[in-house]
């Protein structure tokens, strides 16, 4: 998807008292006919002759200020890829195409249909250096030299610093990603806190002025640590517990810079359903605000009977909410974050859109920095529906609420 131009509405120095002077959230430059701006948050439709950067049609009402253009800001997405030995069975267990097989074409598909401006990485685990034949051996005979610390890692650290496919724009990296998936096979265990440990520090350390992500796509209950039990040793103790993997998502996602987490479960994630659910509400990517990890539905949880083509639709709809709708915010402006308001510019005319912090349909402040906005729903779509839509940042009114 082409970038597209966003055009910031400045406030004048005298907007302030424009908008005092006029009832309620009217903005400077409206009427008070339907739909305009007004105290009640009524809609400005797109016939409402409210122009770019908020000036009146005809000229002969006050401008809400002069209007500079940026570029919509794509995201950074890591793909931490469970490459675990139970992916290379068929998500059935009818024999079919193993769940790796189907994973790969499924990426591979996301890869050609994401905005080519979307920047993604790929780490997988566990990397594959465990020494499981070493590790066998110490469970008949945990006294022996360098068993103690092979039984507490048991695999819980064999994850990459670095990612196999370096995060960049998909018009340079779509076909390395493509290359490792397709050379590679799954084999190993899920050690997935430091799985997430690793991908979050490489996300933070990517130099991008858009948000950051992590996906994570499983298909079993995470290792974790398994306390002595005769005639077995503790083992695992660095993988942590559930609690601790969960904490991971919310430490990154109230980070500076923030990182969120998406979670996809794939077949034979079922048991840790609520785990993953609680992944995605601490990584603030909730499939609905009203989800809840005891019912295990806030991440995405892939079924059997068409998992290709259910896992193709998810990524793509995640990749499409990674790329797309998030803007910049006007640099060296003393912004008031409560005196804000958005239009989506059509080639039919200019449509407000409303603050909505459920994410439902309006606009939001992408994270606590307030730095960038993003639309979300219908409005999203508004936007990209046409070639040459922006939208515009008025400054200096009180934001209208949905």
């Amino acid at each position: 998807m082409p970038l597209r131009q966003l055009h910031f509405g400045f406030a004048f120095a005298g907007l302030l008292a424009a908008c005092s002077a006029t009832s309620g959230n009217k903005l400077p430059g409206s009427s008070e006919s339907s739909g305009s701006f007004s105290g009640t948050g009524a809609g400005m439709s797109a016939g409402s002759g409210l122009g770019v950067g908020g000036a009146s049609s005809t000229g002969s009402e006050m401008q809400c200020g002069k209007s500079t253009i940026g570029n919509e800001i794509p995201g950074a997405l890591l793909l931490l890829l469970d490459k675990s030995g139970s992916m290379g069975d068929s998500p059935g267990g009818n024999g079919g195409p193993s769940k790796w097989d189907a994973t790969v074409s499924a990426v591979k598909k996301m890869l050609t249909l994401a905005s080519p401006s979307l920047q993604v990485g790929l780490l997988p685990f566990p990397e594959g250096n465990f020494n499981d034949s070493g590790a066998g051996l110490c469970l008949l005979n945990a006294s022996a030299p360098g068993c103690a610390a092979l039984l507490a890692d048991f695999g819980c650290t064999d994850i990459a610093k670095l990612p196999v496919v370096p995060i960049q724009p998909l018009t340079e990296n779509a076909p390395a990603i493509a290359s490792w998936l397709n050379q590679n096979d799954p084999k190993g265990g899920t050690p997935t806190f430091h799985a997430l440990k690793n991908a979050y520090a490489i996300v933070k350390a990517f130099n991008t002025p858009g948000q950051r992500f992590v996906l994570l796509i499983t298909d079993g209950v995470p290792n974790t640590a398994e306390p002595a039990f005769f005639p077995l040793p503790a083992m695992q103790t660095a993988c942590g517990d559930l609690g601790a993997i969960e904490n991971e998502a919310l430490v990154a996602s109230n980070g500076s810079p923030p990182v969120n987490t998406f979670v996809i479960g794939s077949p034979g994630s079922e048991d840790a359903k609520e785990s993953l659910s609680k992944l995605a509400l601490n990584g603030k990517t909730p499939k609905s605000p009203n989800c809840s990890p005891s019912a295990g539905d806030c991440h995405y949880q892939i079924g059997t009977a068409n998992f290709e083509k259910e896992l193709s639709e998810v990524l793509s709809a995640i990749a499409g909410s990674v790329a797309d709708c998030v803007f910049k915010m006007p640099d060296g402006q003393d912004v008031d974050p409560n005196l804000v308001n958005v239009t989506v510019d059509t080639p039919m005319g200019p449509a407000e859109v409303l603050k909505d912090a459920s994410h439902v349909d309006g606009w939001d402040y992408t994270d606590a920095s307030q730095s960038k906005i993003q639309l979300f729903g219908p409005s999203c779509d508004t936007y990209k529906a046409a070639k040459g839509t922006t939208i515009t940042i008025i400054l200096g009114c009180v934001s209208n609420l949905k």
